[in-house]
Order: structure tokens, then C-alpha cells, then sequence
């Protein structure tokens, strides 16, 4: 049953209906619910007026405050972790504040004998007075700085605090908040005194009589005991918040208060009082200073007015402007759609993939015409893509296969082709490599020649291509030393002469070359700038120190001397690269030569390729979702049963 065509309906036809149709909702909207869309905006305009000031005013205070409070940091740490003395001290003091112009003052008081072991009490502050700096002695017996909150409190906390506002008599004589500083001794991290840095309440009162929302309303600020800081009535200014506002306004605030614990200010309405009717209320915390509030309040009779009369302008607007949209929309729409319905219809070609056709030419300058030009250029762009796409996806094949290719020869080169797992009654080996990348730069090769067994593994700087040519030359090099081997030190000074020649690109490899006597036990290495290699005895692991030469390639007619062991039968050796040590997890942290050290001396696997495999599953635990970050080597060799 073939399904019923809908008619076609053009899009200029269905731009005029929806268009007239909305506005007719709209204007139907305005005119029935024109009371709860004033008190929308009402809600909407103070709620964002009051957040944002009360936002802006936190942001304001909490700068300041994170200054000071850097700056005693600083002046703690400088105290405790130099060795200064008591003028030094005075003159850290006053240059603080010389560059600080928020500090109203400072000192530093410290417990008697611990920085300074001939001094008894010490507590000099430096104020902001009338003809610059002023200085009072606070280690005097009628002020007693140990006894003061400022000094006992963050004393008895062990940690930094803000002080609730007080009057400092003795000290800077005015109103202020200070923040207390812990001054700890290095090393011992014995308590050595506090260091402080003084903000008068004066500087809150100017930022609160800044605060302008209309005619009435205001700000204020609280601190963490609900003591005013700044109002516009400065004479309120140190009651409590209790003594000013009313029982049922003071449970809201103080819920809303105990509630605001994240960054956003909390705005809410509730009963004025200070005058009548209800108030939009704006609640920001301090994250710098605990318990510490701005509150914004901003009466609603005063914006009610205002908002009722912008409300029915908005709908007389609103009808005249919908009465001369539908004239305008029914006629400019049809004309200006013209020309996109003959683009639509020359698209459409396009989207067959009929990628020769021609568009239509652009009538007008506009964003149609600017469309047409746009399609005209995704076109050929979209031609010029498929041609091109075809030849990189051929070029891509052919390069995989190569690179297949040429990781197959580099397996080819060392034995086992990347994986060697020999068992003998003397001995057992077992050897694995990993490259980063489809071909890389680490190496190993292990020969037999009687009863002894030579060996070497290798590590270039880089990856990818340029280091496994020079892995490839630095392989052939050894198998040549071979043919006429001397000993792994005079080996390595030959592979590394050949390798200097010519070597442009400054590329080098690191190396730990040797033999073992599987009869005697006798170790005969050579290292080249390499990872010493790691000996497991009774399952006792460590480091065995080879001291070697620099990397091969680098410096010409560069010595390396041969290093004898003597090994005990059940020795294992443990050689690697620093793909290895240097393997990196998802935190970029990485895996290290005391893990290895660690996991070998728990792991109680005699066999060679169980020991190998094990080490492998731990890195790989380890590393996680990482991806591999460089080549991965590793070659054990136990002697003996």
C-alpha cells in the first residue's frame, strides 16, 4: 500500500506561517500573563543583581585577603628557613610593607631561645602610620604577645588562621583582623613563633559604602561569630548580627549561611528588617577566611514599581511590533527564499554524486549568495578530496607494508627474532624485545661457542627508523667482533670507532657487552654507558657496578675496560633497557631500577623465561592504558642449575 504524499508547502510559506503563528502566541502570552512575567523578571533582574554584586564584592575582599595572607606566608618562611638575624628580620618586615599597600602592619613573634638562642622575647611591628611607618615593640611586659589570640590560637591549631576583628591596643591602637602565620624551625620542625600581617576594618567600610543597588539597597559583612564588619551605618559596625536583625530573618540567614558551602552565592527572599515588606538577599562565603559572609539586600517595593510599568510598555510594544512583522514577513520572505529553492534544486545533483554539474550564480551578495559560492567551492573541494584520498590511501598501504617489511628483517637480525629461550644443564637464558614503534633501537645477541657464552644488549638514542638502522649497524658490528673476539672491552672500543665515522646525526648507543665461562663461572663484561645489570643470589637482589666508557659512537678511541666476576652457581643476571626503568604510567610515573630491584628480590621463579614473563606482566600492570613510550629489553641469564 504506497503511503499518502504530504503536499509540498515552500519553505517562504511555512517561514510567514510559524513566524505570525508565534507572534500571535506570543502577543496572546504577554497580554494573559503579563503579572507572573513581571514577577519573573522581577526575580530574574534582582536575583542577578544581587548575586553579582555580592560575587564580585567576595571576589574583591578574597584578593586582598589571598595578598596578605601570601605575603605572611612568605614572611614565615623566609624567617624559618634563613638563617637571619633580629635587624634582618626588622628590615623584612618593612619591606613587606613598603610593597604591600593592603598590610596595615606586621610582626613576627617568636618563642624565646629557638631562632634566636641569646634573645629572650621578640616581637617587633611595623604599622602604617600618619608620617609613614610606625614601629611598636610588642615583646614589652604591658602588651604580652604570647598571650594574645593572634599568637595562641594558631599556635594551639598548628596551622595558619584569621582572627576575629579586634581593637589592638598597644599595637597599631585600631580596629583590625589579622592573619597568624606558624613559623616552624628547619629541620627540626620545633614551633618558633607566628608570623602576622594586620588588614584595618576601615578598608572593609570603604568597599561596603561602594556597594550601590538602587536607591535602598546595601551590603554587609559578617564575620565567622556573626560580628558586623562593615555596614553602611558604621556605627553598627562590631554588634552582633543577632542585636540588628529580627528572630525570623536572623533563622533564615543563618540556615542559608550554614548551607552556602560552595563557590555560587545563594540568593533568596525573606521578610526586611529594616523596613517593610520582603528583601532579596544575596549570601557569598569567603573561601579565604572561614565563616566570613557578604550579604547583599536589596528591598522589593522599591523595584515593584518600576517593573510593572516596564511591563505594560512591553505589551503595547509588543502588539505594534507583531501587527508590522506580519506585513514585512509575508513579503520579504518570498522574495528572498527565491534564490535557495534553485540552489536546492542544483544540490541536489551533488548529493547523487554528479560532482560535474553546475551550480546556479549567486543573484545578490548576501549569505545566499555566499551559500551558492560555498557550495561551488565544497564541490570542487570535495572532487579535488576523493581524487587525493585515493592516492594517500595508496601511499598509506604501501608504507604499512614496508614497514612490516623492514620490522620482520630487524626481528630477523637478532636471535630467536625477538623472543630466545635457551635451556641447558649449565645455564638458562631467556631474552625479549619490544620496539615502541613498528621498528626501534633496541638490541640483543647471544652466541655459544663451546663453553662460553657471548652476549650483548644495546639501547640507541631515539626511535623508529633512525635507530633501528644504527641498531642494524651496530649488530653487524658485534658478529663481526666475533670472528676474532678479544675481549668485551676491546669489542666495544672497535664497534665504537666504526660507529664515530661518519655518524652525522650524533646518533649513539648505549651497551653492556660480556662472556661467561658456563664451566668456571667467570663473567667477563663491558659496559659503554649502559644500566648496570642486576645479580639475583639466594634471592638477593642488587645492582652489580660495571664500570665502563661512554656510549659507543660518540667519542673516537674511547676505552673500555673489561670487569671480572666471579658467580656463584643459581646466579641470576638481569640485563635491561630503559624502557624498562623508564616506563611511564597514566600519572607519569614511572616504573624505575628500585621496582624492578623490589619485585625481583619477592619473585622465587628459578625459571628463566617464568622470571622474564613475570617481570614483563608487572610493568605491564603498572603501566596500565599508558602506551608504551620506548623500545623494552630484557635478558636474564641464570649459571648453573
Amino acid at each position: 500500500m504506497t503511503a499518502l504524499r504530504q503536499p509540498y508547502i515552500s519553505l517562504a510559506t511555512r517561514i510567514s506561517l510559524s513566524i505570525v503563528l508565534l507572534g500571535t502566541l506570543v502577543f496572546i502570552a504577554i497580554l494573559g500573563t503579563n503579572y507572573f512575567l513581571s514577577r519573573n523578571l522581577l526575580e530574574d533582574y534582582v536575583a542577578s543583581l544581587a548575586v553579582s554584586t555580592a560575587d564580585s564584592t567576595a571576589n574583591e575582599i578574597e584578593s586582598i585577603f589571598k595578598g596578605v595572607a601570601g605575603n605572611a606566608d612568605s614572611l614565615a618562611d623566609i624567617v624559618s628557613r634563613t638563617n637571619s638575624k633580629p635587624e634582618q628580620v626588622h628590615q623584612t618586615i618593612q619591606s613587606f610593607l613598603i610593597a604591600n599597600d593592603d598590610i596595615f602592619g606586621m610582626t613576627v613573634g617568636l618563642e624565646p631561645g629557638v631562632l634566636f638562642p641569646e634573645s629572650g622575647e621578640f616581637s617587633p611591628y611595623y604599622f602604617r602610620g600618619d608620617q609613614g611607618l610606625g614601629y611598636a615593640d610588642l615583646a614589652n611586659p604591658e602588651y604580652a604577645y604570647q598571650s594574645w589570640d593572634w599568637y595562641t590560637v594558631p599556635r594551639a591549631r598548628q596551622d595558619a588562621v584569621w582572627s576575629e576583628p579586634y581593637f589592638d591596643e598597644g599595637g597599631g591602637n585600631i580596629l583590625m583582623i589579622t592573619y597568624s602565620k606558624p613559623i616552624w624551625s628547619v629541620p627540626e620542625r620545633e614551633f618558633a613563633g607566628i608570623a602576622t600581617a594586620d588588614i584595618a576594618l576601615d578598608w572593609l567600610q570603604e568597599i561596603v559604602n561602594g556597594i550601590q543597588i538602587g536607591k535602598t539597597g546595601f551590603g554587609m559583612i559578617i564575620s565567622s561569630r556573626e560580628t558586623i564588619v562593615g555596614h553602611p551605618d558604621a556605627t553598627n559596625n562590631m554588634k552582633s548580627l543577632q542585636s540588628l536583625v529580627d528572630t525570623e530573618p536572623l533563622a533564615v540567614i543563618r540556615n542559608n549561611i550554614n548551607a552556602n558551602s560552595s563557590v555560587n552565592a545563594r540568593y533568596l527572599n525573606m521578610p526586611c528588617w529594616h523596613t517593610r515588606g520582603d528583601c532579596w538577599t544575596a549570601i557569598e562565603s569567603l573561601t579565604s577566611i572561614p565563616g566570613w559572609n557578604v550579604l547583599i539586600v536589596v528591598p522589593e517595593d522599591e523595584l515593584v514599581s518600576e517593573i510593572s510599568t516596564l511591563t505594560g510598555k512591553i505589551a503595547v510594544l509588543a502588539l505594534l511590533g507583531l501587527a508590522a512583522f506580519v506585513i514585512i514577513i509575508l513579503t520579504v520572505t518570498h522574495r528572498f527564499t527565491r534564490p535557495l529553492s534553485r540552489l536546492a534544486t542544483a544540490t541536489r545533483d551533488i548529493g547523487a554524486g554528479k560532482l560535474e554539474n553546475v551550480l546556479p550564480a549567486p543573484e545578490r551578495h548576501d549569505e545566499i549568495g555566499r551559500l551558492t559560492n560555498d557550495f561551488q567551492a565544497m564541490r570542487d573541494s570535495l572532487r579535488d578530496y576523493i581524487a587525493q584520498l585515493q592516492e594517500t590511501t595508496a601511499k598509506h598501504q604501501k608504507l604499512e607494508s614496508e614497514m612490516k617489511i623492514a620490522s620482520e628483517i630487524q626481528m630477523s637480525m637478532v636471535p630467536g627474532g625477538g623472543t630466545i629461550n635457551i635451556k641447558r644443564d649449565t645455564f638458562q637464558l631467556y631474552a625479549l624485545l619490544q620496539p615502541a614503534l613498528s621498528v626501534g633501537g633496541d638490541l640483543y645477541y647471544v652466541v655459544q661457542d663451546g663453553n662460553v657464552l657471548y652476549f650483548i644488549i644495546g639501547d640507541v638514542s631515539g626511535k623508529g627508523v633512525p635507530a633501528a638502522l644504527f641498531m642494524a649497524k651496530t649488530t653487524t658490528l658485534f658478529t663481526g667482533e666475533l670472528q676474532n673476539f678479544e675481549s668485551p672491552g676491546a669489542a666495544l672500543s672497535n664497534m665504537n670507532n666504526a660507529l664515530v665515522q661518519e655518524n652525522n646525526a650524533c646518533v649513539f648507543v648505549s651497551a653492556l657487552c660480556g662472556t661467561l665461562d658456563i664451566a668456571s663461572g667467570e663473567l667477563r663484561i663491558a659496559n659503554a654507558g649502559h644500566m648496570d645489570p642486576i645479580s639475583r643470589v639466594s634471592g638477593n637482589c642488587s645492582e652489580m657496578p660495571v664500570d665502563g666508557g661512554p656510549v659507543l659512537g660518540v667519542l673516537e678511541d674511547a676505552e673500555y675496560p673489561t670487569v671480572i666476576r666471579k658467580l656463584s652457581k643459581g646466579t641470576t643476571l638481569i640485563f635491561y633497557t630503559d624502557g624498562i626503568s623508564e616506563a611511564f604510567n597514566e600519572r607519569h610515573e614511572q616504573y624505575g631500577t628500585r621496582r624492578l630491584l623490589q619485585f625481583a628480590s619477592q619473585n622465587s621463579k628459578d625459571d628463566t623465561e617464568c622470571f622474564t614473563l613475570d617481570i614483563r606482566e608487572d610493568i605491564r600492570r603498572f603501566v596500565g592504558d599508558a602506551a608504551q613510550s620506548d623500545d623494552l629489553t630484557l635478558m636474564l641469564i641464570k649459571y648453573g642449575e
